[in-house]
């Protein structure tokens, strides 16, 4: 019995779809494969990110509290003209001890 052409195109066209489907199938796990990695990657960035931020907020933190900690000093302050003491003589003969 001959095959019919039509038959015939047929069945390479199953087998050709039968073949593309497999393709397909393994694409697909492929792509799963891949974005469970990428989940997994982005979930480390994520807590990278949280414990960045944690370390930012303790920094500031340290920072505020050290602010408020530091003692006075005069020759620190800006503003603060200290007076030259060298200047003055204690044994000037001008001070009147009201003697």
């Amino acid at each position: 019995m001959p095959v019919d052409p039509i038959n015939k195109a047929l069945l390479e066209n199953q087998k050709h779809l039968i073949s593309l489907q497999k393709e397909n199938k393994e694409l697909k796990r492929m792509l799963k494969n891949i974005e469970r990695k990428l989940e997994i990657i982005s979930n480390k960035i994520q807590e990278f990110e949280i414990i960045f931020d944690a370390a930012e907020i303790l920094e500031e933190e340290m920072d505020r509290r050290d602010e408020y900690n530091r003692e006075w000093n005069p020759y620190d302050d800006e503003d603060f003209q200290p007076e030259n003491y060298e200047d003055y003589d204690v044994y000037d003969d001008d001070i009147d001890n009201g003697y």
